[in-house]
């Protein structure tokens, strides 16, 4: 019976490990995603913080053809 025992052991860590790195891999996607997002959004923010910086303000073009 010892070795069945054994056995049924080793299907239980490999399950076990399996599961590790399953979640191990969940968890990197998700880091790996909010990082994406962090990125896309800091992007989208300089985007629009450049064009509210701007309005208001003739362009260089505008006030060299002014002065």
């Amino acid at each position: 019976m010892a070795p069945d025992l054994a056995l049924d052991a080793s299907h239980r860590y490999l399950a076990a490990s399996d599961l590790a790195q399953h979640l191990l891999m969940d968890f990197a996607l998700k880091i790996l995603i909010v990082v994406v997002a962090l990125v896309v959004l800091g992007l989208g923010m300089t985007v629009i913080w450049r064009r509210v910086g701007r309005v208001g303000r003739p362009d260089a073009r505008q006030r060299k053809f002014d002065e």
